[in-house]
C-alpha cells in the first residue's frame, strides 16, 4: 500500500522567508559577538565538586551573552578568552547546579559546583499534595512547562498530545477553540463520560462543552472548556493514571486525572517577561476531487443510469470549473502576546500575567479571540499562617461555523459544503450575484455565500480561582482550608439568512439567542501530619472533607420569519414565525470524605493507602454514597547493599497497586421520573399546556466501578542520564452506566441502568536519555503505549452494536468483492437480485445463497493498536533545535464522505471514481455511476486512520547580551506545527474532525526577560 505525504507546496515560501530572517539574525549576532572580543582578556581556573572536592572534567564555561566558551580538561582546568575583565561566566555540568560568577577583572577564578536536584528529587503534584518522584508508588506522568511553551495551540489539552504514555488525544475538530477527545488508558464507559477529570490549581473541572445549545436544525462547534485557560501560565502538568494515584478523586477518577499547576512567583528579584509570536496557518492538504469537466462526465453517467436526461452536452467544455476548497479555505493569521511580572522576594511572592490570543480560522468567517488575566499570590503572614490566591479571568469570543452536519443536512458542515457542491458551478453569475442552484443538488446553497453571511458568535466569560489558608498547628501538623469558584457565562447568537442558506430560505430566516450561566463552588478542608522516626520511618497522614456544588441555568429563543436579514437576531421583535422558547435549571452536589497514608521504611519499602467516600446527588436514594479504596507498594532495590556496588544504577524501584475508582458523569436527575412541560393539548377548543413523563425512575442507579491493578518499574542509570518507566495494567469496569432499550409496553423507549462490563489492559513505556550534556547537548524522550479494550458482558442490554470480546464502536459490515463485470457473473450467483453489470459485488459469507444481515462481519477497530511520541532536543551554545514526532497505528473507520459514494449524483466525487466501471472499462473494481445496490457499510468504505506526524519542529537562538543589552535574556524562535503527515487516510487529516480540517502553522516568536 502506497503511503502519501500530506503536503502543501505554498508552505515553502513562508518557511524559507522566516528561516532566512532567523539565520540572518543569528549570523549578525555571532559576528557582533566576535567583533566585541578583539583584544580579549584571558581567565583560567579549576572547577571542583562542592560535595567531594574532586575536580570535574568536561564542565562547560560560557561568557554570558556570547557564543564563545570552553570546557575543563581531565584535571578540571580551563582557560577562556573573554572581551574584557567585566561580565559573568556561566559554569554548567550535568548533575550539578549551574553557577554564574562575576569576573571582576580577575584572571583566575576557581569554582565549586553544588550537586543539583535530580529527576528523582523532582517534586510531583499528586492529589491534595506533593511527593518526590523517587517516593511515588503510583503511575504518574509529568509534562513540564518547557515541553508546552512556544506552540501555537489554544488549550492545554492539545499541548499534551504524544507527550505521555497511555494518553490518547484526538481532535474532534480543527476549528479554532474546537474540542479534543482525551482517553487515558482507554475508554472506561459506554454511555457515561470518558474524559479525564482536570484539576486546575486544586479545582476539579470536567471538560465538557459549557456553551449553550444551537438551533434545533444544526449545531456549531462546541467551544473547548479548557480554551479559557492560558497555556502560557502553566508550570507543570501531572497525569494520574492508575488507581493508586486516582482513587483519591473517588467517583471521578476512573478515566484518569490531569492536574494542572500554574506558575507562581519565585526568586529574589522582580522579573518581567514578554513572550509573543505571529504566524500563518494553511490547509494541510486538499482532497483529490473531480474538476468541473470530470464531474460533468460523472453526472452524465449517473443520469443515464437513472434513465434521466444527461445535463451536460459537452463536459470537456466546462474545463477546471470551481475549486471550492480554494474558495472556502484560506491562509489565516495567528498571534499570541503575553506579559508577566513575578517575584519571590520577602514574605510575599506573586505571579501576574496578561495575555491576548487571536486565531483566525482557515475556513471563511471563523476565528477565536481570548483575553486573559492571572494573579497568583502567596503571602506568609507569620511563621505559622500562609495565605494563597490563584485567580484567572478569561474572555473568549468564538466566531464559529458549522462543524457537524445536522437536521437531516438542513445545515451542512464546512467540509460537507465542499463535498456537496459541484465544481461545474461558479461562485457568481454574470451579474455578480451568488449562484444558488444547480443540477442534482438537494438543499443547495452557495458555500461561499452561506459561510460569509451566517452569523454565529459565542461569547464566554470565565472566572476560575481559589483562596486558601494554611496553618501550622504544631511541628509536622498543619491544616488547610480552600474556597474555590468556577463561574462561567456563555451567550450564543446565530442567524441563517433567507437569501443565502437553505434553512434560512425554508423558514424565512432562522435565528437563535441563548445564554448559559454556571456557578461551581468548592470547599476543601485538609488536615496533614508528617513525622520521621529514628531516621528510619517516614510517615505522612492526610485526611479531609470536601464539598462541591454546581448550578446551571439557561434560556433560549429560536425565532424565524424575519422581514430583513440585515439586523438578524437584533430584531427578534419583527419575526413572524412562532418562536421556540426554552429555559432550564440543573443542579448537582458532591460531598466527600478522603484520606491517605504514605509510609516509608528505611527509604527502601514504600506504602501508599487511600480511601475516599463520595456522596452524589446524581444517583438513587439508596446508592448516593460510593466508597473508593486503593493500596500501593514500592520496593527500592537500589537501596539494597548488593545493588549499591553497581555504580551505573542510580535508582531501581518496583511497584504494584490496586484500587477502585468510579464514574458519575451522567446528567442530573437520571434516577428520577422526569417530566416535560412542552406538550400542548386542546381542551374545550382552548390550547392548554400540559406535562408528560419522559424518563423511567430508577432508584437503584449507582456508580460505575472501575477496578484496576498496575505493576511498574522505575529505573535510572549512569548518574540519571538514562531513565525508564514501564507499567502493565488491567482495568475492569463493572455496573456500567448503560442506556438499554425497553419493551414498548413500558411506555418508554430506553432507560439508564447499571449493567455490563468493560475491560482495558495494556503496557506503557517511557524512556528519556541525556546523550550529550556538554557544549553540544542532545536529549531524547520517547513513549509507547498499547491498550486493548473489550466488552466482557452486556448484562441486561440487547445491544446490536456492541459485541462481547470486541471494543465498543467496532466496525461491522459487508465484505466488498468488487464489481459484476458482465451478465454472466450476475447469472452465476443467487445472493443478489435486480442488479446490472457495474454494480457492487458483496460476499455471501454464510453461503446460504442470500445476502442479508447474517453476512455482516467485523471489519475494523476504531481504536489504535498502539500510540507513541518521540522527541529530540539539541543544543549548541545559543542554538536549540527540537523535533517532535507522534503517531497512532492500527485504527479504522468508515468513510462517511459522500465523495466516495458512486451511487449518488448530489455531490462532487473523489478522482478515484474516474476509474469507475463503464462498458469500456469493465475490468474496474469500482462500481458504476448510479450503482443500484450500494451499501455504505461495506469494506469498500473502510479506511485506515493510522498516521505518523512530524508534529512540531522548533529552532531557537539565545541572542547575546551585547546585542540586546537592555534585556536580561532574549530568545527568538521559529516553530512549525502539524508539518508533515504520513498516512493512507483519504480525508483531510486522520487526527482531525472530518467536518473542519486541521491546519499547518508556521510561527516566528520571541521571549524577552528583564
Amino acid at each position: 500500500m502506497n503511503t502519501r505525504i500530506l503536503y502543501a507546496p505554498n508552505r515553502l515560501k513562508y518557511t524559507n522567508l522566516v528561516i532566512a530572517t532567523l539565520l540572518t539574525l543569528c549570523c549578525l549576532s555571532i559576528s557582533f559577538s566576535s567583533l566585541g572580543q578583539e583584544g580579549g582578556f584571558t581567565i583560567s581556573g579549576t572547577v571542583t565538586s562542592a560535595e567531594t572536592g574532586e575536580t570535574l572534567p568536561g564542565v562547560s564555561i560560557v561568557y554570558k551573552g556570547s557564543p564563545e566558551g570552553a570546557g575543563t580538561d581531565v584535571n578540571g582546568r580551563y582557560s577562556l578568552k573573554v572581551p574584557s575583565g567585566e561580565g559573568v561566566l556561566v559554569f554548567s555540568y550535568v548533575g550539578f547546579q549551574t553557577a554564574e560568577v562575576a569576573i571582576g577583572k580577575r584572571s583566575e577564578i576557581n569554582v565549586s559546583l553544588e550537586a543539583s536536584v535530580t529527576a528523582l528529587d523532582e517534586i510531583v503534584v499528586v492529589g491534595y499534595g506533593t511527593q518526590q518522584r523517587e517516593d511515588l508508588t503510583g503511575a504518574i506522568s509529568s509534562v513540564s512547562a518547557e515541553d508546552l511553551q512556544n506552540q501555537p495551540l489554544v488549550s492545554a489539552d492539545q499541548l499534551l498530545q504524544g507527550k505521555a504514555a497511555g494518553v490518547q488525544i484526538s481532535n474532534s475538530s480543527g476549528a479554532p477553540g474546537g474540542r479534543v477527545n482525551i482517553r487515558i488508558r482507554g475508554a472506561s464507559s459506554i454511555n457515561a463520560g470518558n474524559e479525564p477529570l482536570f484539576v486546575i490549581d486544586g479545582i476539579p473541572v470536567y471538560n465538557s462543552s459549557k456553551d449553550p445549545g444551537g438551533t434545533s436544525y444544526g449545531t456549531f462547534t462546541p467551544t473547548n472548556a479548557l480554551a479559557s485557560i492560558n497555556p502560557n501560565d502553566i508550570a507543570s502538568v501531572e497525569i494520574l493514571k492508575d488507581a493508586s494515584a486516582t482513587a483519591i478523586y473517588g467517583s471521578r477518577g476512573s478515566n484518569g486525572v490531569v492536574i494542572i499547576t500554574t506558575k507562581r512567583g519565585k526568586g529574589d528579584k522582580v522579573k518581567v517577561n514578554y513572550s509573543g509570536y505571529y504566524g500563518t496557518q494553511k490547509l494541510v492538504r486538499k482532497l483529490d476531487l473531480m474538476n468541473g469537466s470530470e464531474h460533468a462526465g460523472f453526472l452524465n453517467d449517473w443520469a443515464a443510469a437513472n434513465e434521466l436526461t444527461q445535463p451536460f452536452a459537452d463536459p470537456a467544455a466546462i474545463g477546471e470549473g470551481t475549486d471550492w476548497q480554494e474558495e472556502i479555505f484560506n491562509s489565516a493569521p495567528i498571534q499570541n502576546h503575553q506579559v508577566s511580572i513575578s517575584s519571590g522576594r520577602g514574605n510575599t511572592n506573586y505571579y501576574i500575567s496578561g495575555n491576548y490570543f487571536n486565531q483566525q480560522g482557515i475556513a471563511l468567517n471563523s476565528g477565536l479571540e481570548r483575553y486573559a488575566i492571572r494573579v497568583n499570590v502567596d503571602n506568609k503572614i507569620n511563621d505559622k499562617l500562609t495565605f494563597s490566591q490563584s485567580l484567572t479571568y478569561n474572555r473568549t469570543i468564538n466566531r464559529s461555523v458549522p462543524v457537524n452536519s445536522a437536521g437531516s443536512d438542513n445545515i451542512r458542515s464546512v467540509a460537507d459544503k465542499v463535498y456537496a457542491t459541484s465544481p461545474t458551478i461558479a461562485v457568481y453569475d454574470e451579474n455578480g450575484e451568488y449562484i444558488e442552484d444547480w443540477y442534482g443538488a438537494t438543499k443547495a446553497e452557495n458555500p461561499v455565500a452561506s459561510l460569509l453571511t451566517i452569523r454565529n458568535k459565542v461569547n464566554g466569560d470565565n472566572l476560575l480561582g481559589n483562596l486558601s489558608l494554611d496553618y501550622e498547628i504544631a511541628e509536622g501538623l498543619s491544616f488547610k482550608t480552600l474556597l474555590g469558584v468556577n463561574l462561567l457565562n456563555r451567550s450564543n447568537e446565530e442567524y441563517y439568512p433567507r437569501e443565502t442558506t437553505y434553512i434560512g430560505g425554508l423558514l424565512g430566516g432562522l435565528g437563535m439567542v441563548s445564554d448559559r450561566r454556571i456557578t461551581n463552588i468548592l470547599n476543601e478542608n485538609i488536615l496533614r501530619y508528617s513525622k520521621t522516626i529514628n531516621n528510619v520511618h517516614d510517615l505522612e497522614v492526610m485526611g479531609g472533607f470536601t464539598w462541591q456544588t454546581e448550578k446551571t441555568t439557561g434560556a433560549s429563543t429560536q425565532p424565524s420569519g424575519f422581514p430583513d436579514d440585515r439586523l438578524g437576531v437584533n430584531s427578534i421583535g419583527s419575526s413572524t414565525g412562532v418562536p421556540e422558547i426554552a429555559s432550564s435549571v440543573n443542579e448537582w452536589a458532591l460531598a466527600s470524605w478522603l484520606g491517605r497514608v504514605n509510609y516509608q521504611y528505611n527509604r527502601k519499602f514504600l506504602l501508599t493507602a487511600t480511601f475516599r467516600a463520595d456522596g452524589s446527588s446524581k444517583f438513587g436514594s439508596g446508592n448516593k454514597w460510593g466508597y473508593f479504596p486503593s493500596v500501593a507498594l514500592g520496593y527500592r532495590l537500589s537501596e539494597e547493599n548488593f545493588m549499591k556496588s553497581l555504580e551505573m544504577v542510580d535508582d531501581l524501584k518496583i511497584r504494584a497497586s490496586y484500587g477502585l475508582t468510579g464514574n458519575q458523569e451522567i446528567g442530573s436527575y437520571q434516577s428520577l421520573a422526569r417530566l416535560v412541560t412542552s406538550n400542548i393539548y386542546i381542551i374545550d377548543n382552548q390550547l392548554v399546556s400540559g406535562a408528560s413523563q419522559v424518563g423511567l425512575a430508577n432508584r437503584e442507579l449507582k456508580w460505575e466501578k472501575a477496578m484496576q491493578w498496575d505493576v511498574g518499574l522505575d529505573l535510572s542509570l549512569f548518574k540519571n542520564r538514562l531513565r525508564m518507566v514501564v507499567d502493565y495494567y488491567e482495568k475492569n469496569t463493572e455496573d456500567l452506566l448503560f442506556t438499554i432499550n425497553l419493551p414498548a409496553y413500558s411506555g418508554f423507549s430506553s432507560a439508564l441502568y447499571n449493567t455490563g462490563e468493560l475491560e482495558n489492559k495494556g503496557i506503557e513505556i517511557n524512556l528519556e536519555a541525556d546523550i550529550f550534556t556538554r557544549e553540544f547537548g542532545w536529549n531524547v524522550s520517547a513513549n509507547y503505549a498499547r491498550n486493548r479494550t473489550e466488552v466482557t458482558s452486556l448484562g441486561k442490554s440487547a445491544s446490536t452494536s456492541l459485541f462481547i470480546g470486541y471494543p465498543p464502536g467496532v466496525i461491522r459490515g459487508y465484505l466488498y468483492d468488487g464489481v459484476f463485470n458482465d451478465q454472466s457473473e450476475i447469472d452465476a450467483q443467487t445472493a443478489q437480485e435486480g442488479i446490472a453489470p457495474g454494480d457492487a459485488k458483496y460476499r455471501d459469507v454464510n453461503g446460504d445463497g442470500e445476502l442479508d444481515a447474517d453476512d455482516r462481519v467485523i471489519l475494523g477497530n476504531p481504536l489504535p493498536d498502539y500510540i507513541f511520541g518521540f522527541r529530540n532536543n539539541f543544543s549548541y551554545k545559543g542554538l536549540t533545535l527540537s523535533v517532535f514526532i507522534q503517531g497512532e497505528i492500527g485504527m479504522d473507520s468508515f468513510n462517511g464522505i459522500s465523495s466516495f459514494d458512486p451511487s449518488t449524483g448530489s455531490s462532487n466525487k473523489s478522482r478515484t471514481l474516474l476509474n469507475r466501471w463503464t462498458p469500456d472499462n469493465s475490468g474496474s473494481d469500482i462500481p458504476r455511476a448510479g450503482v443500484s445496490n450500494w451499501l455504505s457499510n461495506s469494506s469498500y468504505m473502510l479506511e485506515d486512520r493510522s498516521y505518523i506526524k512530524i508534529r512540531n519542529i522548533q529552532l531557537g537562538y539565545d541572542i547575546p547580551a551585547n546585542i540586546v543589552p537592555w534585556a536580561g535574556s532574549a530568545n527568538i524562535y521559529l516553530s512549525g506545527q502539524n508539518l508533515v503527515t504520513f498516512t493512507d487516510f483519504p480525508g483531510y487529516d486522520p487526527d482531525g474532525g472530518r467536518h473542519y480540517p486541521t491546519a499547518r502553522t508556521i510561527i516566528l516568536g520571541v521571549n524577552l526577560g528583564f
